[in-house]
C-alpha cells in the first residue's frame, strides 16, 4: 500500500480532541505539507501497547485497515499519528444507509484480511474501534489488542480487558473452563464481536433498507456469527454473497476497485448501464464515494464509459437547462469533490486523459479559480501545442480559446497586440463605413468599374456623383511642387494631329497640358462649361510622359506644315467615348500648376539658343515628329548635329524632295 512509515517533522494540534471511551484522546493535526492527519495520543505507562499498535500498523497494509504515517514521543505522552479520521461514533448521525451498509462491508473485508492472510485476531471489534475517514470507508483501529491467534491465550485477554468492549467478548470468556480455541477457529472470537456490532447498526437501518432483507441478514447473523458454541460460528468470508451486501452502490463500488480484473464485454455492460445504477444514489455518496473510482486513467481509458457515462459527471447541473447533458452533481459539490480530482488529472500525461479533459472542458473551466486557471490549467494545457499528435494539438487550439475568455487573451497568447483587422462591408454600394475611421461617403454611391461608368445616357453624368466637391475625394497633384498654385483651364482633348500654327498657340500660352497622343487629358475650368469635342478620337500606340511645352517654339511646324501628313489609325485604335460615357462630371477637376516664364533679361544665354531647321524629309516619319514635338529648349541644342547627320544622309539616298529612292536603298 505504500511506503508512509517515513519520520514526520512537525505538525500542528488542533482542538478539542474526542476521548475514546478508553480514555484515549485523538487530535485532528495538520502537518507541515498541509495534509490533515489524526494523532492518537497515548500515556507514556503503555508504551509497550503504543509500540505493538505501531508495528501492526506498519506491517499491515490494507484499504480498510487505519494507514499508520508516525509514532514520536513527545512531553505529554506519545504521539502516533495517522490519516486523518473520525470516530464512528461522531460521523455516525450523518451517514445514509448505503454508507453504512458499505462500511459494514468495509470492516467484514478488514476482518478477513487479519484472518485469512495475517492469521491473526483482533480481540476488540466494537464501535470504539471504527473509524471513518475523509473519502468515507471505514478503517479498522484499535490495534494494540491485535495478536497471533495461538498467542490469544486467557492471560493475554485479561491483559487487555480494560480496553475491551464488554458487549464484544462471547461468552465462551465468561466460563470458567474457558482455553485458547484451536487455530482453526480462531476468527470465531472476532466472528462474535463482528456480529455484535453490525446487531447495533441495523437497528440504525430500520425504515431505510428493505424489511426483508434486513430480517434476513439479521437472522443469518444469530445463526451463525451470534451462535454460542464458537465452533458452530463459520468464517466471516461466508457473509460476502448475502443479499444485504447486494446493492447498486456496493456492486458498483467493487466493480470499480477490480477493474483490471474484468473481460471487455463484462466492461462494456457495466458503463454502459452505469447511470442509470448510480442516478438512485444520493449526490453526496457519488461525489464522496464513487469520483476517486471513476475519474482516474482507467476509467478514461474506456471508449464506453468516455462515451455513455464520463459526460454526465465532468460537468455540474444547469438550472433550466433543456437539451443539455444531464449531470449528478450540484455546482458545489462538483467544486468540492470534482475540482481537485480534475486538477491532480491536468497533470498526468497520458493522451487518452488529456483527449477527455479537454473534449470537456467547457463544462467544467468555470468552477476553477483564477490561480487555478494561471498556475495549473494553463501551462499544462499549453504543453499540447508541442505534441506530436495531430490531435492533442487540435484539442489543445481549441481549449486556449475557451481559456481565452476566462483569462484574457494578454494572458493566454502573450505580448503586445496590434490592430491588423478593420471592420467593414465589402461591396461596392456602401451605405456606411463599419470600421473605426469613420465615414468617407454618408450616402450610397454607386462606384464605376475600372473608372467607367455604366450609364449610357449623355444628358449628364453629374447625377451619378456627389455635386459637391468638398464631398468628392481629392485627386493627387500630378505636377511639380515648385509650380505656382492653382491655375484653372478650360478642358481640352488633344488630337494626335501634327503641331501646326494654330495648335501650338495654346502650348506657346501655357493654357493647355498634352497628356499624350491619342489620350484625352481632362483640364478643370472654373465656369463649369466644357468645349466641344469630336466624338471620336483615335488612339496612337505610346502615350508621352505628362510635361508643359516650353513657351518658345521652332519654325519646323510653320516651315513644311503642309508636307506633314497625320499618322494613321493602327488597327488595334478604336475611336474613344465622348466624356458623358466615361461617367467623369465636371466636378472632377484637376488643380495643375502654372510653371512661371523666365525673364528674358535674366536669362544670360538667351540669345545663344541655336535655331536649327531639319530637312522636310526628316518630319514625314511619325516617330521622329513625336520624339521631337515637344523637345525643350534646352534639347534643342543637341538637334544640331542630328540634321548635319540628315544631310549626309540625303547625298546618299534621300531625293531633293525629302522622299526616299527604293530602287537604290534596300530598305
Amino acid at each position: 500500500m505504500g511506503s508512509e512509515n517515513s519520520a514526520l517533522k512537525s505538525y500542528t494540534l488542533k482542538e478539542p480532541p474526542f476521548t475514546l471511551p478508553s480514555g484515549l484522546a485523538v487530535y485532528p493535526a495538520v502537518l507541515q505539507d498541509g495534509k490533515f492527519a489524526s494523532v492518537f495520543v497515548y500515556k507514556r505507562e503503555n508504551e509497550d501497547k503504543v509500540n505493538k499498535a505501531a508495528k501492526h500498523l506498519k506491517t499491515l497494509r490494507h484499504p480498510c485497515l487505519l494507514r499508520f504515517l508516525s509514532c514520536t514521543v513527545e512531553a505529554d505522552g506519545i504521539h502516533l499519528v495517522t490519516e486523518r479520521v473520525q470516530p464512528l461514533e461522531v460521523a455516525l448521525e450523518r451517514l445514509s444507509s448505503a454508507e453504512i451498509c458499505s462500511g459494514i462491508y468495509d470492516i467484514l473485508l478488514a476482518l478477513i484480511f487479519l484472518h485469512d492472510r495475517g492469521h491473526l485476531t483482533h480481540n476488540n471489534v466494537c464501535l470504539s474501534s471504527v473509524f471513518v475517514s475523509e473519502d468515507g470507508h471505514w478503517k479498522l483501529g484499535g490495534m494494540e489488542t491485535v495478536c497471533k491467534v495461538p498467542q490469544a491465550t486467557p492471560e493475554f485477554l485479561r491483559s487487555i480487558q480494560a480496553v475491551r468492549d464488554p458487549a464484544s467478548i462471547p461468552p465462551e470468556e465468561m466460563s470458567p473452563e474457558f482455553s485458547s480455541l484451536p487455530e482453526s477457529h480462531g476468527h470465531a472470537r472476532d466472528a462474535y464481536s463482528f456480529g455484535t456490532l453490525v446487531e447495533g447498526l441495523l437497528t440504525v437501518l430500520r425504515g431505510q433498507v428493505s424489511a426483508d432483507v434486513l430480517s434476513s441478514f439479521q437472522q443469518t447473523l444469530l445463526s451463525t456469527v451470534l451462535h454460542p458454541i464458537p465452533q458452530c460460528r463459520p468464517a466471516l468470508c461466508t457473509l460476502l454473497t448475502h443479499d444485504f451486501f447486494r446493492n447498486d452502490f456496493l456492486e458498483v463500488v467493487n466493480f470499480l476497485k477490480s477493474l483490471t480484473l474484468k473481460s471487455e464485454e463484462e466492461k462494456t455492460e457495466f458503463f454502459k448501464f452505469l447511470l442509470d445504477r448510480v442516478s438512485c444514489l444520493s449526490e453526496e455518496l457519488i461525489a464522496s464515494r464513487l469520483v476517486p473510482l471513476l475519474l482516474n486513467q482507467l476509467v478514461f481509458a474506456e471508449p464506453v464509459a468516455v462515451k455513455s457515462f464520463l459526460p454526465h459527471l465532468l460537468g455540474p447541473k444547469k438550472d433550466n437547462a433543456r437539451g443539455d447533458t444531464p449531470c449528478l452533481l450540484s455546482p458545489a459539490l462538483f467544486q468540492a469533490r470534482v475540482i481537485p480530482v480534475l486538477l491532480q488529472l491536468f497533470q498526468v500525461h497520458e493522451e487518452h486523459v488529456r483527449l477527455v479533459l479537454l473534449s470537456h472542458i467547457e463544462a467544467y473551466v468555470e468552477h476553477f479559480t483564477q490561480e487555478q486557471l494561471k498556475k495549473v490549467v494553463l501551462p499544462q494545457v499549453l504543453l499540447g501545442l508541442r505534441d506530436t499528435s495531430d490531435s492533442i494539438v487540435s484539442i489543445t487550439l481549441h481549449s486556449l480559446a475557451v481559456l481565452v475568455s476566462l483569462l484574457g487573451p494578454e494572458v493566454v497568447v502573450g505580448g503586445e497586440r496590434t490592430k491588423i483587422f478593420k471592420r467593414t462591408a465589402p461591396s461596392f454600394t456602401k451605405t456606411a463605413d463599419l470600421s473605426p475611421q469613420g465615414d468617407q461617403f454618408s450616402q450610397s454611391v454607386k462606384f464605376p468599374m475600372n473608372g467607367i461608368s455604366d450609364v449610357k445616357s449623355t444628358s449628364g453624368d453629374s447625377e451619378n456623383f456627389p455635386s459637391d466637391p468638398e464631398k468628392s475625394e481629392e485627386w493627387p497633384d500630378w505636377n511639380e511642387p515648385t509650380e505656382p498654385e492653382n491655375q484653372t483651364m478650360g478642358t481640352q482633348i488633344w488630337p494626335p494631329e501634327p503641331c501646326d500654327a494654330a495648335a501650338e498657340e495654346p502650348r506657346s500660352g501655357g493654357a493647355g497640358i498634352n497628356l499624350g497622343v491619342g489620350i484625352p487629358a481632362a483640364v478643370p475650368v472654373t465656369s463649369g462649361e466644357q468645349t466641344p469635342i469630336p466624338a471620336s478620337l483615335p488612339l496612337t500606340e505610346e502615350p508621352t510622359p505628362l510635361k508643359s511645352s516650353p513657351p518658345q517654339k521652332t519654325s519646323l511646324a510653320q516651315s513644311d506644315s503642309d508636307k506633314i501628313k497625320p499618322p494613321k489609325v493602327l488597327s488595334q485604335e478604336r475611336p474613344l467615348k465622348l466624356p458623358s460615357e466615361l461617367g467623369l462630371g465636371e466636378e472632377f477637376t484637376i488643380q495643375v500648376k502654372r510653371k512661371p516664364a523666365q525673364d528674358p533679361e535674366l536669362d544670360w544665354f538667351a540669345d545663344m539658343i541655336p535655331e536649327i531647321k531639319p530637312s522636310a524629309t526628316f518630319l514625314i516619319l511619325p516617330e521622329l515628329r513625336t520624339e521631337t514635338d515637344d523637345v525643350s529648349p534646352g534639347m534643342q541644342f543637341s538637334s544640331k548635329f542630328a540634321a548635319a547627320e540628315m544631310n549626309e544622309a540625303e547625298a546618299e539616298g534621300w531625293g531633293e524632295e525629302g522622299e526616299l529612292n527604293w530602287e537604290d536603298n534596300n530598305w
